[in-house]
């Protein structure tokens, strides 16, 4: 007998909606054709509008981390001074991507778990960071589930005429991005996450600032040449061979957002990110975070519990899989990723899911998980 289909709920990638596997059946169209040119402009201008902004926004065969490495290529110099403001893996990134490219980087540290005190961080900017024109950043950070406050960083940055770069990997399509009322100078998700779309593309978008900063910036580039990539843009067209299917996809997934709605999008994101919280009280376990991500929901493992068992456990008992800690959290927390195409029923079946599991496992007794999220989730649609 063939095995049930798992049920993904990793903070990425993220599953399918029908229409959306539908598009990626059909036959491949020719990426130098009027047809795709056609897709790729809609594509630009659905982006465009959920990014909020004016500026073109430039679609990069490639996962987030290559959208991360452009970002940084496409806007910094040989030997020039940037700031990171890091707190998980993925501000690791910022951090790893800059000095692979010789650039020296200072950095603004808080412990995993944590989102970044404005205070803490204007006194870096002041300090430390005082000479760096670039502060590089995460607004969801995947590795903790935490969200740090966009746009009061960008404001304490842009204050200091600093040009504020931010990773919105985990953030777009679960939380409201502003690009152009926030003021940042540049951005970049992919498209396995908030977009429904299997991994494979990266989306970027630059303000006029960056823009201007890009012409003078001296790092090599070739595949991820942002001007050169705008300049085919204006022509609806690639440099490159574009990813085709993941292209058509998107105009499918911005549809599917837009006709919700982008805010009852966000309202979902929250109802079941609320409903996961709740469940987690309920199993007497503790939220990594006090600043939690919509996208995500980051448990910690109770002392000489590993955290790992329960990936395990949910996986080969009852086919869910969820995301365990990463680097020097692997084993301390488990995670629930609750972002893009979930329904109220998937959250129920996912905490039920959970419950048995750790109740089998002899980590809770006696819980009522499923009511506590049940009361959420019946609250919110009340």
């Amino acid at each position: 007998m063939s095995q049930p289909e798992e049920r993904l709920f990793t903070p990425g990638p993220t599953p399918l909606p029908p229409s959306v596997r539908e598009i990626l059946a059909r036959p491949i169209l020719h990426h130098r054709t009027a047809e795709f040119q056609t897709v790729l402009a809609r594509v630009t201008a659905g982006l465009m509008r959920l990014f909020r902004t004016q500026q073109p926004v430039i679609t990069l065969a490639g996962s987030g981390t290559s959208g991360l490495e452009a970002l940084v290529v496409n806007l910094c110099s040989p030997g020039e001074t940037v700031a990171v403001l890091n707190a998980g893996k993925f501000g690791e990134r910022w951090t790893k991507i800059a000095r692979a490219y010789g650039l020296t980087v200072v950095e603004h540290t808080e412990r995993w778990g944590a989102a970044f005190d404005p205070e803490k961080v204007a006194a870096f900017l002041d300090g430390e960071a005082a000479g760096a024109g670039i502060v590089f950043l995460t607004h969801s950070e995947t590795s903790t589930g935490v969200l740090n406050d966009l746009p009061t960083l960008t404001a304490l940055a842009r204050d200091r005429g600093k040009l504020v770069v931010a990773d919105v990997v985990t953030s777009f399509g679960v939380h409201e991005i502003d690009f152009d009322a926030w003021g940042l100078a540049a951005a970049v998700t992919g498209s396995q996450k908030g977009l429904m779309l299997p991994p494979g593309a990266a989306f970027v978008t630059l303000s006029e600032a960056a823009w201007a900063r890009s012409e003078k910036a001296g790092l090599p580039r070739f595949s991820l040449d942002l001007g050169t990539a705008r300049s085919n843009l204006e022509k609806n067209s690639t440099p490159f061979t574009p990813p085709v299917p993941l292209v058509c996809a998107v105009e499918e997934a911005v549809r599917l957002i837009e006709a919700e709605g982008p805010e009852a999008v966000y309202a979902r994101h929250a109802r079941h990110a609320s409903a996961c919280r709740a469940a987690v009280k309920a199993l007497g376990l503790e939220m990594f975070t006090d600043s939690p991500s919509n996208g995500l929901t980051a448990v910690r493992a109770p002392e000489g519990r590993d955290g790992q068992e329960v990936v395990k456990e949910l996986r080969e008992r009852r086919g869910f899989r969820i995301a365990g800690g990463q680097a020097p959290m692997k084993g301390k927390l488990f995670r629930l990723g609750h972002m893009g195409w979930y329904t109220d029923a998937d959250i129920r079946d996912l905490i039920a899911a959970l419950e048995d599991t750790l109740t089998e496992m002899g980590w809770v007794e006696g819980t009522d998980a499923r009511s506590a999220a049940d009361a959420v989730l019946a609250e919110a649609v009340g």
